[in-house]
């Protein structure tokens, strides 16, 4: 009996109006609407920017080595230290080279003396075969003393010829004399061992005491020029023909950046193309010149760069982070005017940065979603939390 009651009571509150469930909006069988942000796809002028990884190297890199043999005296140059160019870095004990120089000296006086007592011969025999010429042509003296004068002169005519191949001996052994001595000066000149160019100079590899080759293969010390300084890096083949075209019609410009920050180190310009493509990777090095004159770039280490070409006047564009990938390519999600969703193949050119440019698809003013793709579906209302276009 109060079982059938309580039936009676609850069969009453469910058919009455104050007690039936309140009707939903939404209805049956449909979803709710998916939280998004969206933008409105804009006009806007876009530079062609290629990001790349490069290394630094330094401007000038000079391997100091001797040219001459010896023990090294002293040091001059502390590791690690900016260096001028034609400051003396190194001294090699000249002394064995001076001695060398005065024997030198000494050789070329001695061939200079035989160089002038053979010229001496030549004049003096000369001077008395001309005086028996003179005799002889004149007839004076006796038909024997012709004779004599003859024979006299035949003979100081072979004099002559002698004291010509003595002299020509003594100016050749002048020549090389001459030559030892040129060479011993210049020898004693590179016991000075100077900075050949200016620089940072890196750990010194022999200390004083040391003996030293010359043209070792270890050298004493390597200077690097560190500004300006170069920034090697690779981009792909198919950026080759806009960066010709760039280069032949304005200087293009490189920015060397932090990561992931993005905030500019150093700008720079780029000077050389390799003159062949790396066939195993498909890509062409390029090399940029920056002035690096806070040393912001160190050789031999890794640079994040920003190759500026040129800028595309106009191009449409959209925020990135709508572009999504499919089966069938890339797409957006349309936001259409009853604020519902659609699907939208696009064609996406390039990206730079944030922004994506799009060459098929969109029209200005078209709103995409940018967050919130996942909860979206074709004809799925849409909670817009955010529109980057309102003002």
């Amino acid at each position: 009996m109060r079982i059938s009651l309580s039936f009676l009571i609850l069969a009453a509150c469910l058919l009455a109006p104050g007690c039936s469930q309140p009707a939903t909006s939404k209805g049956p069988g449909r979803r709710p609407p998916a939280p998004v942000r969206v933008a409105a796809a804009g006009l806007s002028d876009v530079p062609l920017e290629i990001r790349a990884i490069g290394n630094v190297e330094a401007w000038s890199s000079v391997a100091v080595k001797s040219r001459v043999a010896g023990q090294l005296l002293k040091v001059h140059v502390l590791d690690g230290a900016d260096v001028r160019q034609g400051e003396l870095l190194f001294e090699i004990d000249p002394l064995p080279y001076q001695e060398a120089v005065r024997a030198a000296e000494a050789a070329v006086a001695r061939d200079q003396a035989a160089d002038k007592q053979a010229r001496a011969n030549i004049a003096r025999t000369r001077a008395q075969a001309r005086r028996y010429e003179k005799l002889f042509t004149e007839g004076i003296g006796a038909r024997e003393q012709a004779d004599q004068m003859t024979s006299a002169a035949e003979a100081l005519d072979a004099q002559v010829n002698a004291d010509e191949a003595a002299l020509e001996s003594a100016r050749a052994a002048l020549r090389a004399d001459e030559a030892r001595l040129a060479q011993a000066r210049l020898d004693l000149g590179y016991t000075g061992i100077t900075a050949p160019i200016a620089g940072r100079a890196g750990f010194i590899n022999v200390r004083a005491g040391n003996l030293v080759k010359d043209n070792d293969s270890i050298a004493l010390v390597t200077i690097l020029q560190l500004n300006p300084a170069w920034v090697v890096f690779s981009v792909p083949e198919q950026h080759l023909s806009e960066i010709r075209k760039s280069m032949a019609t304005h200087p293009v410009l490189v920015e060397a950046v932090e990561e992931p920050s993005g905030a500019p180190i150093a700008q720079g310009q780029l000077e050389v193309i390799d003159n062949t493509v790396d066939a195993t990777t498909g890509t062409i090095r390029l090399k940029a010149r920056f002035a690096n004159d806070g040393r912001r770039l160190w050789p031999g280490e890794f640079a994040n760069v920003l190759l500026r070409l040129s800028t595309e006047k106009g191009a449409l564009t959209v925020p990135n982070s709508s572009i999504q990938s499919g089966p069938d390519g890339r797409f957006v999600w349309l936001v259409k005017p009853d604020s519902t969703a659609t699907l939208r193949p696009v064609q996406v050119s390039r990206v730079n940065g944030d922004i994506a440019v799009i060459t098929q698809g969109l029209a200005a003013g078209e709103r995409v979603v940018t967050s919130g793709q996942l909860r979206v579906t074709e004809g799925v209302p849409l909670q817009i939390l955010g529109d980057a276009t309102a003002k």
